[in-house]
């Protein structure tokens, strides 16, 4: 659906990052607002207050984590393979680590790795399927004691009701120089602005936030990071048809090499040099 003429200046019920409230409605998706800041461009995904947001994962939930570990397995290698470009070794901390692949896995490859999860069937499905024990609740820098070289939030910040809070807590709990790995959805792709309400990442009853590249430099730079690289990705298309996965083939090549890719991991450098003031 377009937004009326009438709809493109609703106010928020809370500020944006920038401190703004004046959007503009890109579109609907059921009973949500998909709605841009004016001022950022920073897109919010915009629920009645009488809406049940999606919550932790179930034991349903954490099943499908469990039956296609490999498959995650093989994407989660992918990753540390990317951030071994910038940190060979250390210690390293997942927030919102699900059942614990990513954190088995970077032990594998020579990191000292920890995680943290909010969703106790996650957190009992860890202990029980991989041996990996896990910091049950939401992250906070109380819980943890001595610095850690990666952070880590893969596919977790649009879930963030305050992310801000967050990263101010992340900054302090990271050693000098270093990195902070965040992957989210890409808003800025081709499919997200081709299929709109029907983009397979909106996923309104569960995210909070889109980002672009753009808006979440704008969010994690200030903090005291300077972005020093990115990796495009794309959803897997395996389960298509043949004629479909032919398709998107293209599609994704062409979205890759101009950043119009679905999803990214973006590492960002603790540094002095970037800090500005503490937002």
């Amino acid at each position: 659906l377009v937004a009326s003429a009438e709809e493109v200046t609703p106010r928020m019920t809370k500020p944006c990052f920038c401190g703004d409230r004046k959007t503009k409605l890109l579109y609907l998706s059921g009973i949500y607002r998909i709605e841009q800041c004016l001022t950022c461009g920073q897109v919010r995904i915009v629920s009645s207050g009488s809406t049940h947001r999606v919550g932790y994962y179930q034991d349903e939930d954490v099943a499908y984590y469990v039956e296609k570990q490999d498959m995650f397995r093989r994407i989660f290698r992918e990753k540390l393979a990317f951030i071994r470009r910038f940190k060979q070794r250390g210690t390293l901390l997942d927030i919102g680590a699900g059942v614990g692949l990513f954190v088995d896995e970077a032990r594998s490859m020579g990191y000292d790795a920890v995680g943290v999860e909010p969703s106790g069937a996650s957190v009992r499905a860890a202990r029980k399927h991989l041996g990996v024990s896990l910091q049950p609740g939401e992250f906070h820098k109380k819980y943890f004691k001595t610095l850690f070289d990666i952070v880590l939030m893969n596919h977790v910040l649009e879930h963030m009701e305050d992310p801000k809070r967050v990263l101010g807590e992340v900054r302090d709990v990271l050693s000098p120089q270093g990195v902070l790995v965040i992957g989210v959805p890409n808003f800025g792709s081709f499919l997200a602005w081709f299929k709109r309400d029907r983009w397979q990442s909106l996923i309104p009853d569960e995210h909070r936030w889109q980002f672009t590249l753009q808006t979440l430099d704008q969010l994690v730079v200030p903090f005291g990071f300077g972005r020093v690289g990115v990796s495009w990705e794309n959803h897997d298309r395996s389960m298509l048809a043949w004629w479909k996965q032919v398709a998107y083939r293209l599609i994704d090549m062409v979205a890759f090499f101009t950043g119009k890719a679905e999803a990214m991991l973006v590492v960002y450098q603790k540094s002095k040099e970037h800090m500005e003031q503490n937002p």
